[in-house]
């Protein structure tokens, strides 16, 4: 029979972060509704799943699924950081096309398709179910879903201080909607952030993995992704469905030197999981031919009967999920780091096949993946022909697959954002795009000590230990004092405790090193505000004036209007900030119109900026125009009324055992 004769019953695709896919023989079945389901299991290592051989018994739901699906041994991610990977696992496209490479300053840019824009467009009711702040929908996911839910704290507050929501609240969400949209066809994506570090799993989960308790997240999260496939069976969806798990990036766990994930290439964190469970009759298998993230968005659209748009960088898997074998020509797979760069040093290109790796850094490497899987044994000197063809192969593949315009894909991101990707482990500024071969920069290998005391600085942070933190970033100055993101870090912990000494001397040097970084607009504003203390106030306004200048152009026309909550939100929270700063420094040297016209800027922007309507209201008392001073200020109650209900509805919503910290 044809593939076009067949039409799928459901689709169930669940995300993880590990290495391999299973493989299972199938039949579709002829009739009836065609959903899809796909579930993102963040920072999950295969290793630790039961079906790639973990022995702790992690999975066992999972497991079940890939009993009766298809498991894919060797999955690459094309960048082992959350919101890139995610973005080439929606679109089919690899990190130099969509133009995301790392989780600060980006969002997936407008011009990207996305999988749930391409299903919506054939009639499919689109949702999400979203984990944690770094997908959220400023990251640009939502594009295509009809319900894209990010709100992580309860009582629909997403602005608020926890920036994830645990596994079994994901699952609530998901298995609510599920309840309320019965019709098909539909498409559901949940994102599980449980497993990222820290590892705090709930009992009995703490418990049982008091070992590991980052193998203890995965339990937990198995358990909630069991709920969800028990409720598609309540339903009566599960054996006409196909069900994927696969994984957006691994964990390092201390491998080459690196505690987390993000910062090398190495399998450790670029080898994920996939599980794919196919409608109909299964036998299972195991398919060991090499493939990407990118594959999932063309593979799905091949098993819908649906048309694939030009220009998509993965591969349709559908002749492996048939079981048909490669022609035997290995395939090249792309990765990337570019989070080293935001330390001055090269950036790390790979490209392997299903025997050998290439890295190209300053030091490049070539890795025998038959003999040393591990990656610790670098060939290249004995192999200089062979990383040759590799370095040949990747430019070809990078002029492929870049794109000559990413501007859509950067962003500048206020303080809230930042601080909020803080408390997830995120730290430091925006990465460089480094695409050449460059042997001068640094190499990344030399700096992972480095990298491993700044994300010390940030953890001590998030815990509030400010003194350690201090203490630490101390330590990285004595032996780089050329780091920004440690100056960076010293100016946050200065504001933190009231050091304004500390924060004007490191925000400075942060200036002064690196005057065009994209951080540079928060810095001015930050250092605006220190002076202001200081009552410099024309220091102050110089600094704001250049936080404004900085941001105006991403501004469209600087008329864009907007609400009380975009002053949380990218340049445009950083523009209107400053501008409302610089405001109230003016009207400190009793510079009262010039005060009024940055207020004015700023309502005629977000009409909803109470803190704006009540500073104009006190600039036009001042000048004696009271008529309109009352009807300001009258618009500044309203609007704090309206906020104070607000929060006063959020706290009632809190549940009376829940801490106030993790609602």
């Amino acid at each position: 029979m044809t593939r076009s004769r067949f039409v799928l019953a459901s689709l169930v695709v669940v995300a993880l972060a590990g290495t391999g896919w299973l493989v299972v023989g199938y039949w579709l079945a002829e009739s009836g509704p065609t959903n899809l389901i796909l579930i993102s299991i963040d920072t999950c290592r295969a290793d630790h799943v039961g079906c790639y051989g973990y022995p702790g018994a992690t999975t066992p739901n999972v497991d079940a699924v890939a009993r009766e699906g298809v498991v894919f041994s060797h999955v690459i991610s094309p960048v082992p950081l959350t919101l890139p990977a995610h973005c080439s696992m929606l679109t089919g496209m690899m990190p130099p096309f969509h133009g995301v490479h790392g989780n600060i300053n980006y969002r997936l840019g407008n011009t990207a398709v996305t999988l749930a824009e391409l299903l919506r467009g054939h009639g499919f009711q689109t949702a999400a179910v979203i984990g944690a702040f770094v997908l959220d929908s400023q990251s640009g996911i939502g594009q295509g879903f009809d319900t894209f839910d990010d709100q992580l704290v309860a009582g629909g507050a997403s602005a608020g201080a926890r920036p994830e929501r645990r596994a079994g609240d994901v699952t609530k969400t998901a298995n609510a909607w599920l309840d309320e949209h019965p019709s098909s066809p539909f498409f559901l994506f949940l994102h599980y952030f449980d497993p990222h570090d820290p590892y705090t799993p709930p009992e009995p989960f703490a418990s049982r993995f008091k070992n590991s308790p980052y193998a203890g997240e995965i339990a937990y999260t198995d358990q909630a992704i069991g709920q969800v496939i028990d409720k598609v069976k309540e339903l009566d969806l599960y054996d006409s469905s196909i069900i994927i798990i696969v994984g957006d990036h691994g964990e390092s766990l201390g491998e080459h030197g690196e505690s987390k994930h993000g910062y090398f290439v190495y399998h450790s964190t670029t080898k994920v999981p996939l599980v794919v469970k196919l409608p109909g009759r299964r036998l299972t298998k195991r398919v060991d031919e090499k493939v990407s993230l990118v594959d999932i968005v063309p593979t799905v659209l091949s098993r819908l009967g649906l048309l694939m748009p030009e220009g998509l960088q993965g591969q349709d898997l559908s002749p492996l999920l048939a079981g048909e074998v490669a022609d035997g020509t290995p395939r090249p797979i792309y990765s990337e780091s570019m989070l080293a760069t935001k330390y001055g040093c090269n950036s790390l290109l790979a490209v392997e096949t299903s025997d050998w790796k290439y890295i190209q850094t300053s030091n490049p490497e070539l890795y025998n993946l038959t003999l040393d899987p591990g990656e610790l044994d670098n060939v290249l000197d004995e192999q200089p022909e062979r990383a040759g063809r590799f370095q040949s192969a990747l430019a070809s593949m990078l002029a492929e697959y870049r794109r000559a315009n990413e501007d859509d894909s950067t962003v500048a991101m206020d303080p809230a954002s930042l601080a909020r990707l803080r408390a997830l482990g995120y730290t430091g500024g925006p990465v460089r795009e480094i695409f050449e071969f460059d042997t001068d920069l640094e190499d990344p290998k030399n700096f992972i000590e480095i990298h491993a005391k700044l994300e010390s600085v940030g953890r001590f942070e998030h815990e509030k230990d400010y003194q350690n933190a201090r203490r630490v970033a101390e330590e990285i100055l004595a032996i780089r004092p050329d780091v920004v993101g440690a100056h960076n870090r010293l100016g946050f912990i200065g504001v933190r405790t009231g050091d304004t000494d500390l924060a004007i001397k490191h925000y400075g040097e942060a200036l002064r090193l690196a005057p065009d970084s994209d951080n540079a607009p928060l810095w001015h504003n930050n250092f605006g505000l220190l002076m202001r203390q200081k009552d410099r106030f024309d220091e102050a306004i110089e600094h704001f004036r250049e936080a404004i200048r900085l941001t105006e152009p991403a501004i469209v026309g600087g008329t864009r209007r907007a609400d009380a909550r975009d002053m949380n939100r990218g340049a445009l929270g950083l523009f209107l900030s400053a501008r409302l700063s610089l405001g109230e420094a003016l009207m400190q040297q009793n510079k009262l119109t010039e005060a009024a016209d940055q207020f004015r800027q700023v309502v005629t922007i977000a009409p909803d900026n109470a803190a704006a309507h009540y500073n104009l209201s006190v600039v036009l008392s001042q000048l004696g125009r009271a008529d309109e001073a009352a009807a300001e200020y009258d618009e500044a109650m309203r609007l704090q009324q309206a906020y104070d209900a607000a929060r006063r509805t959020r706290e009632q919503s809190r549940r009376p055992d829940q801490p106030e910290d993790q609602q």
